[in-house]
């Protein structure tokens, strides 16, 4: 009867037919979408999803892709990917910008779906599902995934090409291995720092004693070169109509010369920091699903299971190799996030399988036991989910009420000569983007101003006619996402005080959803410390 029971089981979950595998993929793409609908609209934010669209523009209206009408820093798979929506958004009468929104769920919908498939091909169906929900519900991806970031595109392009080498190795077809390394070369088109994935598939092929490819498959290293070349071709040729040199790229405008130092005190504070992140933070639901990979892991390693650790391992290492580099920030460890998402949806599957075979649920219908089951793994998780959505309608509505701010100021200042002082994170004013000599953020493109920040005086300090917009949330005491915050107030106060400044308009963010507030506070992280609370203030001279 146990043993019965327990094929039950694995027939109800692990033979699926192609209709079970479409419907599959539909379920996601419903719940993909349907999450982020409330997030949609035309709306811009911050730096690099401005210069991508303005680089889209620039493609359409010129046919060069230009920003600003300077030579993009950036590769051009983003802002050539938006293209086809913005054309698709001013078509059906909506505005230009729409087009970033369905861009970003676009992108981030083939990942999840890839994930799934990948999740099926090396473990079964339900470990693909479990992991492609952990995506579509995580942090980072959610966020840059309403907007025009180039991150779900890259990460659409690097899953898609992970799956296909695996195909690959099943069927032996020269399509799908041409089209793995083409889209990992797309990939590369989308964000630079995914070069770090190249030798991926070298490492798993050989490590995995999978190297008969080479000899079975003499026109391997033929296909994978002209696929990669086909799918690197469209920046070779940008690169080479910009600087004359297919292999030169547009970051070599950025004197990195200082930060290209070796400084192993660095690089081990940010391999503990990534170590925090993958175990604590949100991003990655904590140190739940680490358990659960854990315990996969173990289970694995006794299996002798060469072909996921020498998948995983490599794919996780050289994902955090350039953040280990240049900094620990949340969306750097997006191409990292599949991989440990499936090992702890496998870890989430062993366990049921345990408890399955467990004496006490032998009598118990398999059905009532998987939906039982996943009614507790919604529980355990839905904390992470909630925060998720509470985060994305407070960046929505800084997004929002950002713009409505900026335009309104825009629209109000007589003086042509006066500019708009802001806090640095709307100002567009950094290390990088200054030595660039950029000077492109959403605050100048909806205002219709030149934007100085707050953060450099000496950019400001001789123009008296100037107007300030600023959001009171990044002055409050509790908040912790910046060091120079108290300073910054500070620097506000003193300015309007001195400029004898008044206050021209206000603008009010939307609160939080009542519901996702309540069951926020019956999680575990019932605090609001990192959640927007969007309230602008115009300031400018007094009238005469």
């Amino acid at each position: 009867m146990a043993n019965k029971n327990h094929r039950e089981v694995q027939l109800a979950i692990n033979p699926f037919t192609r209709k079970q595998h479409y419907l599959v993929l539909f379920v996601l793409l419903f719940i993909t979408v349907g999450l982020r609908l409330p997030f949609q609209g035309p709306y811009l934010y911050n730096g690099d999803p401005v210069a991508y669209f303005s680089g889209a523009e620039s493609l359409i209206q010129q046919g060069k892709y230009l920003i600003d009408g300077l030579i993009p820093i950036w590769p051009i798979g983003t802002s050539l990917s938006l293209v086809p929506f913005i054309l698709i958004s001013t078509a059906l009468g909506a505005a230009p910008e729409a087009g970033a929104f369905w861009h970003g769920v676009f992108f981030i919908y083939l990942a999840v779906a890839f994930t799934y498939l990948l999740g099926k091909r090396i473990f079964n169906p339900a470990t693909g599902i479990i992991g492609a929900l952990l995506l579509t519900l995580a942090e980072s991806p959610f966020l840059h995934s309403i907007n025009s970031a180039s991150d779900p595109g890259a990460l659409a392009m690097l899953l898609g090409a992970v799956y296909l080498m695996l195909l690959f190795l099943d069927t032996q077809s020269p399509r799908d291995l041409f089209l793995s390394f083409f889209l990992l070369g797309l990939a590369f088109v989308f964000r630079w720092n995914y070069a770090f994935f190249l030798p991926l598939f070298l490492i798993y092929l050989i490590g995995d004693k999978r190297i008969w490819a080479f000899h079975l498959y003499p026109s391997f290293w033929i296909l994978g070169f002209f696929g990669f070349l086909a799918g690197t071709s469209i920046q070779l040729y940008t690169n080479y109509s910009h600087f004359g040199n297919p292999l030169v790229i547009g970051y070599g405008q950025l004197d990195y010369s200082e930060q290209f130092v070796f400084n192993i005190v660095i690089y081990l504070k940010n391999i503990l920091r990534v170590g925090y992140r993958m175990l604590f933070t949100w991003d990655f639901f904590s140190p739940l699903l680490a358990m659960f990979g854990v315990m996969a892991i173990i289970g694995l390693w006794k299996e002798k299971r060469r072909d996921v650790f020498w998948l995983f391992v490599p794919w996780v290492v050289l994902g955090v190799l350039s953040v280990i580099y240049f900094g620990v920030k949340p969306r750097l460890l997006i191409p990292i996030m599949p991989p440990l998402f499936l090992i702890g949806a496998e870890g989430i599957m062993r366990v049921f399988y345990i408890l399955r075979k467990s004496e006490g649920l032998q009598n118990i219908p398999p059905r009532i036991t998987v939906a039982v089951s996943i009614f507790m793994i919604a529980i355990l998780f839905s904390p992470m989910f909630i925060r998720t959505l509470l985060h994305a309608h407070g960046h929505y509505q800084d997004k929002v009420v950002m713009q409505r701010a900026f335009r309104w100021a825009g629209e109000h200042m007589s003086d042509k000569t006066s500019r708009i002082i802001t806090q640095p994170m709307y100002a567009g004013k950094n290390a990088d983007w200054l030595r660039a000599g950029w000077d492109i953020w959403a605050s100048k493109r909806y205002s219709q101003k030149q934007i100085r920040s707050l953060a450099y005086p000496e950019t400001w300090k001789r123009e008296n006619n100037n107007w300030i917009v600023v959001n009171r949330f990044w002055f409050e005491g509790g908040n912790l996402r910046f060091e120079n915050t108290r300073a910054i107030s500070q620097r506000f106060d003193s300015l309007k005080t001195a400029r004898h400044l008044e206050l021209k308009a206000q603008f009010e963010g939307k609160p939080e959803p009542r519901v996702l507030k309540k069951l926020n506070m019956l999680s575990f992280y019932p605090v609001d410390f990192s959640e927007y609370r969007s309230s602008f203030e115009v300031w400018g001279p007094p009238q005469q």
